[in-house]
Formats: C-alpha cells, sequence, structure tokens
C-alpha cells in the first residue's frame, strides 16, 4: 500500500495572532471563509415565525469553503499557545467573558511535531490520539511554525479505497452520542459540549414509537459563528440554526462510503441511523483514520507491548515467589539438617556423658563382686565412693537438661523476691570456698549502695552466679585467685566473675552458649557442656545480657548486666 508524502497533509495557511490580540477580533479572523466547509450564513429573507430573532442555518451552497477551527498564537514565529473551536465554545458555556485578549485563554502547553520528526502521517496520528487533540502545529529544527496537521488534512491526502471498502460502518462508529430535542437553546447545547467534551450534538425528534429520530446536528464551528454574528445563545433555538436535512449512513454501509460522502458534504462527521431510522450513533473523520490497517497495527504491537509488559511483570513476580519459596525450603532444609545435628550431638553427648560415670559404676560393682572376701575395707570404701560420685554426676546431668526442657521462656514464670545482693555473693563465695579443694583465693568486692534490696529469681541468680564461679575455679590453676565484682546503680545491676584461668580460644567462642560445646583446650576436665547453655538462658529471662572477654593462658571475665525493672 502506498502512503502519500507526510508533507501534503501540512496546512501552511495557519491563522495566527499575537498574544495581546483582543479575543472577539481574534473570533472574527476565525470566521473568515478560505476553505472547503459549511459556514453560516444570514439569509436576507426568512420565514422564521418569530421575526426578533434572527433566523440562521447552514447552506450547502457554501460547501466549497473552509473557515479556521483554530488560531495559533505567536511571536517571532514561535508558538506561544493555541485557541480551538472548543475553547470557544467552554467560554461561552461558562458565561466567561470574552472582553480579554488572547493570552488570557489560550492553551500555553501546545503539543507540536518537528518537521525532521514528520517521517509519515501516521507519526502525526499518534500523537493526535496520544494526546486527544486535533491540531497538531509543525514546527522547524528551531521551533518555528512551519503549518498545521489536522485529522482533515491528514484524511484528504490518506485514501487507501481497498482497505476502507472492506470494513463497516458499525465497527468504529461512537454508540454514545450526545442528542437533544429541537426546542432546546444554543447556550445549552454549549454547555452540552463542554460537559462531555464532544464536538457535536444531534438534534433528534420522537416517533410515534417512541424512537428518537435525528433531524439536524449542531456543531462548534457554528456555535463559535453565532457568537461571531452577536446572537443571544439563550434564546437561539437549535431547530432554528441546525443542519438539515441530514445525510446519514447505517451500520452496514462501507467506511469508504462515509469517506466520499465526507469529501463531498465536505463535513467531519456523519450521523448513523438504524434501518427504522432511530439514531444509534455517530462516525468522525478520526473513527476513519482509526481503521486504517497500520493504526491498527499500531494498536496491535501497543496491546502486544501491554501483554507482554504484563506477562513479563508477571513472570517476575513468580520468579520472585519461586526464588522466595526456593529460599523457605533452603531454610527448612538447612533448619532440618542443623535439628538432625543437634539430635544428633545430643544423643552423643548424652551417652558419652552418662557412658562415664556408668562405666565407673559397673566396674566398681564388678570389682566388689568378684573380688568381695579379698578386698580390703578401704579398698570396698573407695568403689562404694567412686559409686556415688558417679551417681551424683548422672544426678546433676539429668537436672541440667531438665533445666533445659524448662527454660523455654512460654514455659517458665519468675519468682522475684527481694535480695540484699551483698549478703546473697558473699554467702554463696562461702559456700564454694569451703567445698574448693584446690586452694583458690576467691574475693569479692561492691560498688552500690549498702542494704539495699531489688527484686530478682533467687534460684535463677544463684545458678548463674555459682556456675560462672564453678566454671572459673574448674579452669583456673590450682591456688590462684578468682573475683566476682558487684556493682549497683538506678537501672541496672552488673555481675563479673574473673579467673587467671586457661583462657578460651578464638574459635569456640561463637559457640560457647551452644548446648554440649566445650572448648578444645578444656583436655580432660569434667564437663558436660550444659552449664554455659543454662547461664545464657536464665539471663535472657532476666532481661539480661552476658558477654565474655578472653585470653588463652591468661584468663577470663565473663560480664552479666540485668535491668532492675526486669
Amino acid at each position: 500500500m502506498h502512503f502519500p508524502n507526510p508533507i501534503q497533509a501540512i496546512d501552511y495557511q495557519t491563522l495566527t495572532v499575537y498574544p495581546n490580540t483582543p479575543l472577539l477580533e481574534m473570533l472574527s479572523l476565525m470566521n473568515q471563509v478560505r476553505g472547503r466547509n459549511c459556514v453560516l450564513y444570514n439569509p436576507t429573507e426568512t420565514n422564521s415565525k418569530d421575526a426578533s430573532l434572527l433566523d440562521v442555518s447552514l447552506s450547502d451552497d457554501l460547501a466549497e469553503y473552509e473557515v479556521n477551527s483554530c488560531v495559533l498564537v505567536v511571536e517571532e514565529d514561535y508558538i506561544k499557545g493555541i485557541v480551538t473551536e472548543r475553547d470557544i465554545v467552554n467560554l461561552l458555556a461558562t458565561g466567561q467573558n470574552l472582553a480579554v485578549p488572547v493570552a488570557a485563554i489560550m492553551t500555553k502547553e501546545v503539543i507540536t511535531l518537528s518537521l525532521s520528526q514528520f517521517k509519515d502521517v501516521f507519526v502525526a496520528l499518534t500523537l493526535l490520539r496520544q494526546h486527544k487533540i486535533r491540531h497538531l502545529p509543525i514546527v522547524d529544527e528551531r521551533g518555528k511554525l512551519i503549518g498545521i496537521v489536522t485529522p482533515g488534512t491528514i484524511r484528504r491526502v490518506l485514501q487507501p479505497a481497498s482497505l476502507l471498502a472492506m470494513r463497516r460502518v458499525g465497527d468504529v462508529m461512537t454508540r454514545e452520542v450526545i442528542h437533544v430535542a429541537g426546542n432546546t437553546s444554543i447556550l445549552h447545547l454549549a454547555q452540552l459540549m463542554n460537559q462531555h467534551q464532544v464536538s457535536s450534538v444531534v438534534i433528534t425528534s420522537q416517533s410515534t414509537s417512541l424512537q428518537l429520530i435525528p433531524v439536524g446536528i449542531v456543531t462548534e464551528r457554528d456555535i463559535v459563528q453565532m457568537q461571531i454574528l452577536g446572537l443571544n445563545l439563550a434564546q437561539v433555538l437549535a431547530e432554528t440554526v441546525m443542519s438539515q436535512p441530514l445525510f446519514c449512513l447505517h451500520p452496514e454501509d462501507s467506511l469508504w462510503l462515509a469517506h466520499e460522502e465526507m469529501q463531498r458534504r465536505l463535513v467531519r462527521r456523519l450521523v448513523v441511523v438504524s434501518k427504522a431510522g432511530e439514531l444509534i450513533g455517530i462516525v468522525t473523520q478520526s473513527s476513519i483514520l482509526r481503521s486504517l490497517d497500520p493504526i491498527e497495527l499500531y494498536n496491535v504491537v501497543e496491546t502486544l507491548q501491554e501483554v507482554v509488559e504484563t506477562q513479563t511483570t508477571e513472570l517476575v513476580q513468580a520468579n520472585q515467589q519461586l526464588q522466595k519459596q526456593t529460599e523457605e525450603v533452603y531454610r527448612a532444609l538447612e533448619k532440618e539438617q542443623e535439628v538432625n545435628r543437634l539430635r544428633s550431638q545430643f544423643i552423643s553427648m548424652v551417652f558419652h556423658e552418662f557412658r562415664n560415670p556408668l562405666s565407673a559404676i559397673i566396674m566398681s560393682v564388678q570389682t566388689i563382686q568378684i573380688h568381695d572376701y579379698r578386698l580390703s575395707e578401704v579398698r570396698k570404701n573407695m568403689c562404694l565412693e567412686q559409686i556415688h560420685n558417679s551417681a551424683q554426676q548422672m544426678i546433676r546431668l539429668i537436672e541440667d537438661l531438665l533445666i533445659i526442657g524448662r527454660t523455654d521462656p512460654s514455659k517458665v514464670q519468675a519468682n522475684p523476691l527481694p535480695i540484699n545482693l551483698p549478703s546473697f555473693c558473699q554467702s554463696l563465695l562461702e559456700e564454694l570456698q569451703f567445698s574448693d579443694e584446690q586452694g583458690h583465693d576467691i574475693c569479692f568486692t561492691y560498688q552500690g549502695q549498702q542494704d539495699l534490696l531489688v527484686e530478682f529469681d533467687e534460684q535463677w541468680l544463684r545458678y548463674v552466679l555459682s556456675n560462672l564461679l564453678c566454671n572459673a575455679l574448674k579452669y583456673s590453676p590450682q591456688g590462684s585467685t578468682v573475683k566476682l565484682r558487684l556493682s549497683i546503680d538506678n537501672q541496672q545491676v552488673i555481675f563479673q566473675v574473673i579467673d587467671r584461668g586457661i583462657g578460651i580460644h578464638p574459635e569456640d567462642r561463637s559457640n560457647l552458649f551452644e548446648p554440649f560445646y566445650r572448648g578444645k583446650n578444656v583436655s580432660s576436665i569434667a564437663g558436660s557442656g550444659l552449664g554455659l547453655a543454662i547461664v545464657k538462658n536464665y539471663v535472657e529471662l532476666l532481661k539480661g545480657q552476658i558477654s565474655f572477654t578472653s585470653e588463652v593462658g591468661v584468663g577470663t571475665t565473663f560480664t552479666v548486666i540485668l535491668p532492675l525493672n526486669n
């Protein structure tokens, strides 16, 4: 299909005015005929029954002429604004003052197209449709005005007959038509055009079967010309000025017929009726232009782009959801693996911790059974003491396991009681000093108010401090010093347990509070690896914090901070 040079669609006879041009003068310029369209004229003779109203009608005899449908406001060939017929109708509909300069009512943001970008008429059509405008100024590379393109200028140069012949009016017509009775005032028509943003109103009468029969049409151009003629729009009735008789199309007519009739009658719209003559739609120049196959391809491309964008968005969302689900599966798998690892570690550690004392008990019992009559009383007492100590070790391990299970925050409840912390600490240190067999020196220092009572769960606090102090004694050299420092202020209590023991290796520090975990340098020193895990749980139940600093071979300091409002 061959399409004409887009330059042929440019109207170079564009009406221009200066910004300070009076609006009424601009209206007179717009009414000057220069081409091909219907214009209002004032007949020298009238058959109107009401001589007080000027009978004005549209003449088919003037169809060879055309009037200006817009005015460009320019300064030194640069576009400053635009005024269209629709703008004038909107002013009339809202009753605004017309005795103003053009600059006061013009649209300042004008959509333009550079001549260098005007590769084909469909570039202009896309802009007209995209911005919902009917006038597209063409400018040079410096932005100076060259001419203007409208749906009418495009239609005159773009006439693919075979394509239009295959399409039907019913495919593209607008079914929502604004219509009124013939006795409606022109002012009301202007208000309807402004309200619905349409360029015409169909005048109808009602048949005996209550069908709407179109009898005429009034356009924006008609209203502008009536204003120029000085008519009172509130008194002029639509039936006295409407274009009639109407040439009507049927839905089954081809768009080529519609195109030919518009060209022959030099109009921009045609009414569509049913076989019974009932109003069912209207077809315009823009409707015909939109039906052209390249434009449909544009629409298809836009639709496909939207579909692709939608599907791409959905695919991205689906991928994100899948990735999220995959990450959740991985996390669940890792958690499951960690649970299995901890379960295996727990079973292994429990087995190991129970096996040693059980082995000692079994060995002692077998020794007594086999060598009973040959064992001295001292040897028998040693075996019985071994059995007792091993049983006590197992009981302590069971108690620790029970504590681990009980320190779930959802399963325990604190029992806070007033405690004199200095006295509490001194009493605890006396107990540990009495049972210590390694000759350690246990020191206690206190900083704070004397005789101050604070509320804590005594059992939880006792376990925390006794465990930290027992560890300090167990992992410190014989005869070394272990210190307990206590300080109290208005907001918190700080405990520090300081030893000069074997210290903690850097690689062990991140796992030190894990159940059953023991440092690599503990050697043969007995322990289950549960104590610090329980200490951490109790500290958290007391809404506190526990931390430590350590240096291998130098010593370790554990710090416990508990809030007083816990």
